[in-house]
């Protein structure tokens, strides 16, 4: 299921947090070893923090076996993007080891 932005401009944040418990939510995730995991479950972010995006573009996607979850899941997804009309400037993620 495609997750669509609300707004144009840049991604300014990803609730990170809220991704995970949305992921948990749909079974790619547990919180306990007792709990069986959906493996068809999960969540595939389509931007990063500073990228450009348009109203409706697509920025991530739901994957579940469950339709019941689909509606909450998407609407709790879109609003995880914070979505900025001013550019972003991100620093690189990676740190070099010399």
């Amino acid at each position: 299921m495609p997750v669509y932005a609300q707004d144009s401009g840049y991604i300014q944040t990803i609730d990170a947090d809220m991704v995970g418990s949305i992921a948990r939510y749909l079974g790619a995730g547990r919180m306990n070893d007792e709990k069986e995991l959906d493996k068809a479950a999960g969540i595939v972010l389509n931007k990063k923090i500073g990228e450009k995006v348009e109203t409706g573009e697509i920025v991530a996607y739901i994957h579940t076996n469950e339709e019941s979850k689909v509606i909450g899941s998407t609407k709790n997804l879109e609003d995880a993007f914070k979505i900025s009309k001013r550019k972003i400037t991100t620093l690189p993620r990676i740190i070099e080891v010399m």
